[in-house]
């Protein structure tokens, strides 16, 4: 059987420029899941093959999700290696979060105001999974609700810049997070509380509320990092 995503630009008619671009974004969000939960390891090595034959898509679209990681800082492309994960930059990660944090404010609002019904019926449905899952302490399922959160926050706030602009450092902050939840008890609570303020803020069409969770998730966030890290509180352009 031809591989979709291997055929020539002539051969392109079975699947389009559309299914194509589809099947980049399953790659992109297969490898970016077994990125953050660390089944790839900072440091290790795999191969376009080894990845097209573990997530069933052929190699033409795992290589542009590469790219598209390449840029996200997630991998680095090493020529006749392979594709090597990136390490946790410890520094970066309040960064990350020092950017994140205006964004997602910005998010938080559009999505309070423009989220169609049945988007605010899956927030507020995503809110009860999350803290069902912190109940049974699933961090899994945590991390794939957290990405749904994602998801519906760029989809109700429909700016395509933002979502864009957001989206690596969330992959970013997602594997931080996940290699390290484990070390701290309460994370996975308060994580799911925090969240869930926000999806039940969009849920309602409060602006303002959403706006103060998304803060106040922000807030956790940054809290968890410097914890994490040791990290002392603070102007990071002081430090």
């Amino acid at each position: 059987m031809t591989d979709p995503g291997n055929q020539t630009e002539a051969g392109q008619t079975a699947v389009g420029a559309a299914e194509l671009g589809s099947m980049a974004d399953q790659a992109y969000a297969g490898i970016e899941e077994l990125i953050v939960s660390g089944t790839l390891p900072p440091r290790g090595f795999v191969s376009e093959k080894q990845l097209s034959a573990q997530l069933g898509i052929g190699r033409t679209p795992v290589r542009e999700a590469l790219k598209r990681l390449e840029m996200d800082g997630l991998v680095t492309i090493v020529p006749s290696r392979g594709i090597m994960v990136t390490e946790v930059d410890i520094k970066l990660q309040l960064y990350v979060l020092d950017v994140r944090r205006e964004l997602e404010r910005l998010i938080a609002r559009r999505a309070a105001r423009y989220a169609l019904p049945d988007e605010r019926e899956r927030c507020r449905a995503i809110a009860e999974a999350m803290l069902d899952a912190a109940r049974s302490g699933d961090g899994m399922r945590f991390m794939h609700l957290d990405q749904e959160v994602n998801q519906i926050l760029d989809q109700c706030a429909r700016n395509p810049v933002a979502a864009q602009t957001i989206r690596p450092l969330r992959s970013l902050s997602r594997r931080f997070w996940f290699q390290n939840y484990h070390t701290h008890s309460g994370s996975l609570e308060d994580g799911a509380s925090t969240h869930a303020d926000l999806m039940l803020a969009i849920h309602k069409g409060d602006v303002e509320a959403a706006a103060a969770a998304s803060d106040r998730l922000m807030a956790y966030v940054e809290n968890y990092a410097r914890a994490t890290l040791r990290y002392p509180f603070g102007d990071l352009a002081a430090q």
